[in-house]
């Protein structure tokens, strides 16, 4: 069986709390994660891919007669929180059924998944029956009236959604976390009681004074 030392020290530490503190791990990793996969959206067209602005789109949904700041303001509080939710759901419900071990390309394998689902989800539903609704616009069928260079794009996004989030909740495979525990308490008692008194020398002690 694996042991923590020999895993990465620099991320062993990370990897262990994690494991233990998985929806603590999970709320970090989703604000993270959201956050730079809604800076890559920004940066996208300098890589010839569609500007995604999801701060936005979510405002038009919850504020539509809002001005754009606000739009992009209550647009933005909903969206990095639906990115926060889905950490957690995918913490706590999907990733224990996905079959990779928990290995580092093992989470981020299921990572993938993930983000690919939520990419469908986008292109075949959020997209055509939420955000396009929203702006007067009909986007199509899995959003094909947008073209493929939109589709790729959200299917890019939610990739490196779900990678940045896998690299944050990245928990140790079972068999590691047993053997990682710390310093197990049967041999601490055991060290302990090597060097407290027992009540057998103790009364030994008196009756030699």
């Amino acid at each position: 069986m694996p042991h923590l030392s020999s895993i990465n020290d620099e991320t062993a530490w990370w990897r262990l709390w994690a494991t233990r503190h998985r929806v603590a791990a999970a709320l970090v990793g989703g604000v993270i994660a959201t956050h730079v996969a809604t800076i890559f959206g920004y940066w996208f067209p300098g890589v010839g891919l569609t500007r995604l602005d999801w701060n936005t789109a979510n405002g038009w949904v919850y504020v539509p007669f809002a001005s754009p700041l606000e739009k992009f303001t209550v647009g933005g509080a909903f969206h990095y929180l639906d990115g926060i939710v889905f950490a957690v759901v995918f913490a706590c419900a999907l990733h224990p059924l996905l079959p990779w071990r928990n290995t580092v390309v093992g989470n981020l394998a299921k990572g993938l998944v993930f983000g690919t689902l939520l990419a469908i989800i986008s292109v075949a539903f959020m997209t055509p029956r939420i955000y396009g609704p929203a702006r007067d616009t009909d986007p199509g069928f899995l959003s094909l009236d947008l073209g493929w260079n939109y589709i790729l794009t959200v299917f890019v996004w939610h990739w490196a959604y779900g990678l940045h989030l896998a690299l944050i909740y990245n928990p140790l495979p079972a068999d590691t976390e047993e053997e990682t525990l710390p310093a197990d308490v049967g041999e601490i008692s055991a060290a302990g009681s090597e060097t407290l008194p027992t009540a057998d020398s103790m009364s030994a002690a008196a009756t030699a004074k």
